[in-house]
């Protein structure tokens, strides 16, 4: 069974003396058929490790929140990692990948809990 995919964005500042908003809403050009959400823990400290993609092969968008401690993303691994996104505790990424997507904590000797969902074919 085919799915629509769709991300919204909202952002509202209220104060410095103006109200300033943010809104933004778009769909993946491709029929979503598969997802995967899940809720996980890093499992060693400063070790990178491959994003979980359940029965997803293909990977349209990721939508991921660190719950505890800030992590890095490296949404296109090759052979050495490098962190190209970096979302701060409490705080959402969503991106398309561009190859495998692995994660690693952001600051030495801790282990980030985050949970994502990953729409794809």
């Amino acid at each position: 069974m085919a799915a629509e995919s769709s991300i919204s964005i909202n952002a509202l500042l209220l104060g410095l003396g103006k109200e300033q908003s943010f809104i933004d809403r778009f769909s993946l050009t491709d029929v979503t058929t598969k997802s995967t959400m899940n809720y996980r823990q890093q499992a060693v400290a400063d070790t990178e490790e491959a994003l979980d993609l359940g029965d997803v092969s293909t990977v349209d968008q990721i939508v991921i929140k660190a719950i505890t401690n800030d992590m890095t993303i490296d949404p296109s691994f090759t052979s050495t990692y490098r962190a190209g996104i970096l979302v701060k505790q409490g705080h959402v990424a969503a991106f398309t990948p561009s190859g495998v997507v692995k994660i690693k904590n952001a600051d030495a000797a801790e282990q980030v809990t985050y949970e994502f969902l990953i729409f794809g074919r």
